[in-house]
C-alpha cells in the first residue's frame, strides 16, 4: 500500500510538458593571474537559450568577478572603448548569473580579477545553457488540490504508522507483563 502510495505522489507531481534541456558548457578550475582576466567562449544556438554561470574561489584572496558580453563588446572593452555588458556579478569569493539574451551570437565569460589583484586566484567556474521556453521564469504557485492530497495522504500515513507502531508496543509490553 505505501509503494502504491509513493507511486500516485510521484505521478502527480511531475509536471506534464515538455522539461528544458540543461547543456553543461564549463563545469571546471580556472585559475586567473593577479591583475588579469580569463574568458570562456560561448556560442549560443538559433533557439532561445538562458545562460546560468555560477563561479565560487577555491583558492587566493583576490575576489573576482564573471561578467557576459558580446565578442565585439570584449575587443571594445580591451582598447578601453565603450561597451555593453550582457550580465554582471559583483567582485566576490562566489557569484551567479542567469541571463536570456534577446538574440543567438557569440559571448564571451569574463572572469576579471583587476580589482584588488593581489594574486593568482584558482576559480571552480560552472556554465550551463537551459534550451526551450520550458518554465524558468518566477516560480508558479503550486495546484491547491495536489497540495491538500499531499498533506492528507501524508498525515494518515502518519496516523497509521503511529497506531501500528502503539499496537506492537503494547503487545511486546503486555507479552513481558505475562513473562515475568
Amino acid at each position: 500500500m505505501i509503494a502504491a502510495l509513493l507511486a500516485f505522489l510521484v505521478a502527480s507531481a511531475t509536471p506534464a510538458g515538455e522539461a528544458p534541456r540543461i547543456t553543461t558548457y564549463y563545469d571546471d578550475t580556472v585559475i586567473v593571474g593577479a591583475g588579469r582576466f580569463r574568458t570562456l567562449d560561448l556560442s549560443l544556438p538559433e533557439e532561445p537559450a538562458r545562460i546560468v554561470c555560477s563561479f565560487e574561489i577555491v583558492e587566493g584572496g583576490s575576489s573576482v568577478r564573471a561578467v557576459l558580453v558580446k565578442a565585439e563588446d570584449a575587443e571594445r572593452w580591451l582598447r578601453g572603448e565603450a561597451h555593453d555588458v550582457e550580465a554582471s556579478t559583483p567582485f566576490g569569493r562566489r557569484g551567479a548569473f542567469s541571463h536570456k539574451p534577446k538574440d543567438p551570437d557569440h559571448y564571451l565569460i569574463v572572469l576579471d580579477n583587476r580589482m584588488e589583484g593581489r594574486g593568482s586566484t584558482e576559480v571552480h567556474l560552472i556554465v550551463r545553457t537551459v534550451l526551450g521556453n520550458g518554465a524558468v521564469g518566477p516560480a508558479a504557485t503550486a495546484d491547491p488540490l495536489r497540495g491538500q492530497l499531499l498533506v492528507w495522504s501524508t498525515m494518515a500515513l502518519f496516523l497509521a504508522l503511529s497506531l501500528y507502531s502503539g499496537r506492537e508496543i503494547h503487545r511486546r509490553i503486555a507479552a513481558r507483563q505475562l513473562g515475568d
